[in-house]
């Protein structure tokens, strides 16, 4: 009997492998799949946008704006669009330069359009997953809710163009989002039953009798209000606002608010405490890790009653402190109130809901880049919420993916010395394993 030719072995074996791998290869080519194994899952999208994608029965059409300097920001809508693709036909992706399109639309922004709907447009710092899913589910259920928009005691103007203090961004947000606006003069007449939900932001005199009134009627028909007020104010404002919220146990306190801590505070201004950390709501489940503005704000107070739910949103710091009365010298004094405060508060009773937020400048001109800070996503959410879409919150964003971390020389090289040899060190051992397998074999 002869012995066996090892390196034939060898040679055999090897050939073996390599056609297995030929072969699964070949297969894998005929049914290509893929699998996400990031921890945050960053490139399949949710079962619910699955859903909401699988919904659509006509083309919705996405149009992407884009420089030929934002590639980076191009690739990464494109990725996440591509994932949207894959779930329907449906789908019409473009892209387009927004110079040479002649588009309305803002460089960076994401225009989406569905039958004859009003498109939803998402801009720079809304696009996420969370954003696009919830686009695509208010162009599905073709409703425009009706934000009245409360006018005739000095409330914010909705049309106000100046950079700083106007709401034109937030206008501007209103009619992307599919919400139509309308004024609604309080006092005058009873609100009407079309608003989805009524908005009073800043008071510069009290509210009537009458208007009080109106609105609370309004509420306990299963009304829905958003309020804002600035801290400050007269006594007699203040006493009317505190009296309309005295049935829900809330009320503002009417101090300015100053966060000392520079960590939760705008660049050298203790007047605006910047959050990070939100309460538990369908109103901040797409806030996490974003920082949200609010510039001179006063306390939401209250303890609302057994039969009532309420959220504190948002807050400030234990290190916070409330100036009562005004005055110019900001520095902490005996006699003002100690933190932390409440600073935007949701309040619901039956079918009743109401947010309360302690400042009006929180949806201000420049308060609201999305790119820069989480103040659009609050305001739309808490409409949503009011208008009870509740379906649109339901998209909780994905947790932050990995960072890389940059590797120093050392590491770089223990990396290099470790990693590189290692499948020629596996192959080699694979190789002399089986060579002394062969050779014990006897003749």
């Amino acid at each position: 009997m002869t012995r066996s030719n090892p390196r034939l072995a060898l040679a055999g074996t090897t050939a073996a492998v390599l056609a297995i791998l030929v072969g699964v290869n070949l297969l894998a080519a005929q049914a290509p799949q893929a699998a996400d194994l990031t921890r945050s899952g960053q490139f399949t999208l949710t079962s619910r946008s699955i859903q909401v994608t699988q919904q659509l029965d006509a083309d919705l059409v996405v149009t992407a704006y884009f420089r030929p300097d934002q590639l980076a920001a191009r690739h990464d809508v494109g990725a996440l669009l591509d994932l949207y693709r894959q779930q329907s036909a449906h789908v019409q992706v473009r892209f387009a330069d927004p110079d040479q399109d002649g588009a309305a639309a803002t460089a960076g922004s994401v225009v989406l359009q569905y039958r004859t709907r009003q498109p939803v447009v998402l801009e720079a710092g809304r696009q996420s997953e969370s954003d696009v899913t919830a686009a695509i589910a208010r162009l599905e259920s073709g409703r425009t809710p009706v934000v009245c928009w409360a006018t005739g005691d000095g409330e914010r103007d909705l049309q106000g163009t100046d950079a700083l203090a106007g709401y034109s961004a937030a206008a501007g947000l209103l009619r992307s989002s599919s919400y139509q606006a309308r004024g609604v003069p309080l006092g005058q007449e009873a609100v009407p039953s079309a608003c989805d939900v009524l908005a009073v932001l800043q008071l510069t005199g009290p509210l009537s009798g009458a208007a009080v009134q109106q609105v609370r009627a309004y509420l306990a028909g299963g009304g829905t209000l958003l309020m804002a007020v600035d801290p400050w104010l007269d006594a007699t404002v203040l006493a009317s606002v505190n009296g309309l919220l005295q049935p829900y146990g809330a009320a503002f306190g009417g101090g300015l608010i100053i966060e000392p801590d520079p960590a939760h505070a705008a660049a050298n201004d203790s007047t605006v405490p910047v959050v990070s950390g939100f309460g538990a709501s369908p109103i901040t489940t797409d806030l996490v890790g974003r920082d949200a503005f609010f510039p001179a704000a006063t306390p939401v107070l209250g303890t609302p009653g057994a039969g009532t739910t309420t959220v504190a949103l948002a807050s400030t710091t234990g290190d916070a402190f409330s100036i009562p009365q005004q005055r110019t010298d900001l520095g902490r004094r005996a006699g003002d109130q100690p933190g932390p405060f409440v600073l935007m508060r949701s309040i619901e009773q039956r079918r009743t809901r109401i947010v309360l937020a302690g400042t009006s400048a929180l949806a201000e001109n420049w308060t609201m880049p999305a790119a820069s800070s989480a103040n659009p996503a609050l305001l739309l959410a808490s409409l949503d919420w009011l208008t009870r879409q509740d379906s649109l919150l339901a998209i909780p964003p994905k947790p932050p993916a990995a960072v890389a971390q940059p590797l120093t020389g050392g590491t770089l090289d223990w990396n290099v010395l470790v990693a590189l040899p290692l499948p020629l060190l596996a192959v080699l051992a694979a190789g002399l394993f089986v060579l002394a397998r062969r050779r014990r074999r006897p003749a």
